[in-house]
C-alpha cells in the first residue's frame, strides 16, 4: 500500500518552528508524529510507501521539514509543498522547492465557502509552472469551488490534479463530484475523512466513485497524523474495508498503481 496524504512534524522545534494557521485545531501539539516515526507506523501496518504533504495547519507556507523529512528515506517517501500561490513570486518559489530543495509537487490550498480564488487568473503562472517542472498538483477546495476546478482542469489539461479528500462531497449524493469523471486529468484522493463521513456505506461510495472514474484515478490516504483518533494500523484497516467491495485488481490499482503514475520518485 502506498499513503498518498500524510503530516508529520518535527520534533526540533528551533529548527523547524511552528507557524499555525487555524485550521482544524491543534493536532500538531496534540499528535505530533516525525518522519521516522511515521515510518515505524508504515512498517507496522504494511504500508510501503507515503507522500508527505506540507501541513499547513502547522507551518503554513514554510516547507524545510517536508522537504527535510523525505531525506529519511528517499525511496519511501515523496513530498508535497505549499506555497502562497497569489503571491507575485510564488511561481518562483515553487521553482525553489521543487528544484532546489527537491520536492516532488504543490498543494494548492483553496478551501473557501466565499470568496474562493481557485479560479483566479493571478495563480495561472504556478499551475504553469508545475506542469514545466513536471510537479503533481494536489488541490484542496470544497464542493462549491468544483466548477472552478473544472475550469482549472480544462485550461491545464496537461495536468495531471489531485482532489483532496474528494472535496468533501456529501458521500450520500456525491453527483457532483462523480459530473468530474468526464475530466480525464483528475484524480480523487479517498481519505479517512471521507471513509469516516460514509460511515457503513463507505464500500458502495468508493466502489461508485470507482465506477465513474476509474481505480486508474482513485487513491487512498490516511491524513495521519492531523487525523489521530486511531492508531495508524487501524487508519490502514478503516482503509482495507472501505475499499472492499473492490476487486483484488482495482483494490491494487487504487493501494499502488494510481500512487507512482503520480508521484513517478515512488516508482
Amino acid at each position: 500500500m502506498i499513503d498518498t496524504h500524510t503530516h508529520v512534524v518535527a520534533a526540533d522545534h528551533d529548527r523547524y518552528p511552528l507557524n499555525p494557521r487555524n485550521l482544524s485545531g491543534q493536532w500538531y501539539l496534540d499528535a505530533p508524529h516525525t518522519a521516522e516515526e511515521l515510518l515505524a507506523f508504515m512498517d507496522e501496518a504494511g504500508v510501503a510507501q507515503a507522500v508527505l504533504v506540507q501541513a499547513v495547519g502547522a507551518y503554513t507556507y514554510d516547507n524545510d521539514y517536508a522537504a527535510d523529512a523525505v531525506t529519511v528515506d528517499p525511496a519511501r517517501f515523496a513530498s508535497a509543498c505549499c506555497i502562497d500561490a497569489l503571491a507575485d513570486d510564488a511561481a518562483e518559489t515553487l521553482r525553489y522547492w521543487v528544484r532546489d530543495r527537491g520536492m516532488h509537487g504543490v498543494r494548492v490550498f483553496a478551501i473557501a465557502r466565499e470568496n474562493s480564488w481557485l479560479g483566479d487568473e493571478r495563480t495561472f503562472p504556478v499551475w504553469q509552472q508545475a506542469a514545466d517542472l513536471g510537479a503533481h498538483v494536489i488541490v484542496t477546495a470544497l464542493d462549491n469551488q468544483l466548477d472552478e476546478l473544472r475550469e482549472m482542469l480544462r485550461r491545464f489539461s496537461q495536468l495531471a490534479v489531485s482532489l483532496d479528500h474528494c472535496g468533501f462531497v456529501d458521500t450520500h449524493a456525491p453527483e457532483p463530484l462523480l459530473a468530474l469523471a468526464d475530466e480525464p486529468n483528475l484524480y480523487c484522493k479517498v481519505s479517512s475523512i471521507v471513509l469516516e463521513s460514509a460511515g457503513e456505506d463507505a464500500p458502495a461510495f468508493v466502489a461508485r466513485l470507482v465506477g465513474a472514474f476509474g481505480a486508474e484515478r482513485v487513491m487512498w490516504g490516511s491524513d495521519f497524523s492531523q487525523t489521530h483518533d486511531r492508531s495508524y494500523p487501524e487508519l490502514v484497516a478503516l482503509a482495507e474495508r472501505g475499499f472492499g467491495e473492490l476487486s483484488p485488481a482495482e483494490r491494487q490499482q487504487c493501494f499502488v498503481g494510481t500512487p507512482r503514475s503520480l508521484w513517478s520518485s515512488l516508482a
